[in-house]
């Protein structure tokens, strides 16, 4: 029986030529490599030439669901965009809740591949298994708000949009793509790369349903997940207040970095001001992605004052720690505005308030002057300068042109001074959660194909006694480096299914932590045992990382921050004196990988035992 929990259908777009071809999505594709960004890495790996240009024609730019998305299963809504990214010059993709997801497969398609540049503005329409390219000139220049509503007027009100903003249109760096008016596939500048085709959006609509093999026994997996994952904590916090949930407590913990990674809780000491009640206080309304139980999400306003803003999606906890505590700012209507800039450039939170703390500090050092910040005044806690120059950054404007892509490439143009401001891995800013509180956060950051990644688990998870329930690693030691490499493989690879089956992070965290691989076994079909779910996770990591080999780059080469690994150590704080051994845990990692721990690079022997004989060792 031919495998389910998918459409079968892949779209090959050139944009250049504008045409679009349709390719069968296989049976042994989707069993070797699930959907998602596992999917996408073998069409890139087996498709792409090494070393092009990641804003020229010839990156594939690639939109993929998993087979669990648009099922029963919970949180099966997630879709991800993949690429070269332009960031890091690394494999890149970016996630994103909401409806998108399900509704690209309500049209008929798992994925799209977009190759070339289109001569003017053009989106895609996926409507009932139609797929065409139009003409999206009267949408260029408009913001990801104003582009959902236009299609949507064009579309049809049950479309659903994934697009870009201005910032994506001017191929900044720190662009995203954005669905839904406030979810994101944030990371790895991903929205650069859709503005370099002259892609603004696609639009899904239709009325396909996801094939599954067994729904009864999707119905009797779902039903019992909701009885665990309801008597979890953190379930109970983010039906509440989502992430925002987190923001005081993890700044209290020192999880949260803050003055820019320079310093510790007593430096911040109203972080309340910008976490649970404070932010919930602004919530008109609740927001749940497709078919969630958690519903983390919200519609917020500010009915007046310097940053009232319309209705829009309520700050996570990442904007809320990067706004916030990074800038020792405890205003919250002003990170309510912040998160609304952010989302209608379609700009990458996380990224461009790492870029924000960084000009602080530069600031701070007289890097940059009150003449080249044209009369800001960028002091730690001053909210009215930040969200200014935020809108400088959105709008490439002024001292916002110089910050446009990021901090790496911000440093080139201010000189080697601002280095040390700098919170970034390989190009990437760095995410909300400190190694100095769980140091398998270094090797995360360090070692994912898109560096500086926070959203893969490893052994952190064990040390923040944040695991799955089921998942039981025994009591050890997190400030010991060694050992702990079998932890890191186990849940890294677990995330990474995960990930390419189109579930949430969220969900897996409260869920049994079998039921990932029994919901695929019951959708697909085959059976997907524990340990050839682990066996799938260690195909697509050796895939990933094997795209960064070809392009001549080797992560263990990778820098992390002396700052974030605590050289020198922070003198004050929970995290005290913590200096963290990134190599150790790193070569720990890669042994349990079957890495070559010098190099970094999956063995031959480890790529044959994966079936990824066509990957060069």
């Amino acid at each position: 029986m031919a495998l389910m929990g998918k459409l079968g259908k892949m779209l090959f777009v050139d944009l250049t030529k504008g045409t679009v071809k349709e390719e069968p999505l296989t049976d042994e594709m989707a069993e070797k490599y699930i959907g998602g960004y596992g999917l996408g890495a073998y069409i890139l790996y087996t498709r792409q030439k090494a070393k092009v240009d990641a804003l020229g024609p010839d990156n594939m730019l690639g939109f993929l669901t998993g087979p669990l998305t648009g099922t029963t299963a919970i949180t099966g809504n997630r879709y991800v965009v993949v690429g070269k990214s332009p960031k890091t010059q690394t494999w890149g993709d970016a996630n994103s809740g909401g409806y998108f997801g399900p509704a690209m497969k309500a049209a008929g398609f798992d994925a799209v591949f977009f190759t070339g540049i289109s001569k003017k503005p053009v989106y895609l329409a996926l409507v009932d298994g139609k797929a065409e390219v139009r003409d999206a000139s009267k949408l260029w220049g408009k913001d990801s708000n104003e582009t959902d509503d236009l299609l949507k007027e064009e579309c049809g009100k049950k479309a659903i949009i994934s697009c870009i903003g201005q910032a994506g249109e001017r191929k900044s760096l720190l662009a995203c793509v954005m669905n839904d008016k406030g979810r994101a596939a944030g990371r790895s500048g991903l929205g650069a790369v859709m503005g370099s085709k002259m892609l603004k959006a696609i639009v899904a609509s239709g009325t396909q349903k996801v094939p599954v093999a067994d729904p009864k026994r999707m119905s009797e997996i779902r039903k019992k997940c909701l009885e665990v994952m309801k008597k979890q904590g953190f379930f109970e916090v983010l039906h509440k207040y989502g992430t925002s949930g987190i923001t005081a407590g993890a700044c209290a913990a020192a999880d949260s970095p803050i003055k820019n990674w320079a310093g510790a809780p007593e430096d911040m000491p109203n972080a309340s001001k910008i976490s649970d009640e404070a932010v919930k206080a602004y919530e008109v309304k609740k927001f749940g992605c497709w078919a969630c139980p958690i519903s983390c999400g919200g519609i917020m306003k500010v009915p007046s004052g310097p940053y009232a803003t319309e209705e829009g999606h309520k700050p996570e906890y990442e904007t809320l720690g990067v706004f916030g505590n990074m800038c020792l700012n405890d205003n919250v209507e002003s990170i309510i505005r912040m998160n609304d800039i952010c989302n209608k450039y379609g700009m990458d939170t996380i990224s461009a308030g790492g870029t924000v703390a960084f000009a602080i500090e530069c600031y701070e050092r007289g890097i940059l002057t009150k003449k080249d910040t044209g009369g800001l005044e960028l002091k730690w806690g001053n909210h009215a300068a930040h969200v200014a120059l935020l809108e400088k950054i959105g709008k490439a404007e002024g001292i916002g042109k110089v910050l446009a892509d990021g901090v790496k490439k911000a440093v080139e143009r201010l000189g080697p001074a601002a280095e040390e401001c700098a919170m970034h891995v390989h190009g990437e800013e760095l995410a909300m959660h400190d190694p100095r509180c769980n140091p398998g956060l270094a090797s995360s950051y360090h070692m994912d194909a898109t560096p500086g990644r926070h959203t893969q688990f490893s052994s952190w998870v064990a040390e923040s006694q944040f695991p799955p329930p089921g998942f039981d690693f025994g009591k050890f030691d997190k400030y010991t480096y060694t050992g702990k490499g079998q932890i890191h493989a186990t849940l890294s690879n677990y995330m990474h299914v995960v990930n390419a089956a189109g579930l949430c992070m969220f969900g897996a965290c409260v869920i049994p932590h079998t039921a990932p691989a029994e919901f695929l076994s019951a959708a697909l079909g085959t059976e997907i045992s524990f340990e050839k779910f682990l066996e799938i996770g260690a195909r697509i990591a050796a895939l990933r990382i094997s795209f960064n080999v070809r392009e001549g780059l080797s992560n263990i080469d990778f820098k992390v921050p002396a700052r974030v690994l605590g050289l020198p150590p922070l003198a004050k704080g929970p995290v005290k004196g913590v200096t963290i051994d990134v190599k150790a845990q790193t070569a720990d990692y890669l042994k349990a990988m079957g890495w070559d721990t010098k190099t970094g690079r999956p063995t031959k022997q480890t790529l044959q035992k994966l079936g990824l004989d066509f990957v060069t060792a």
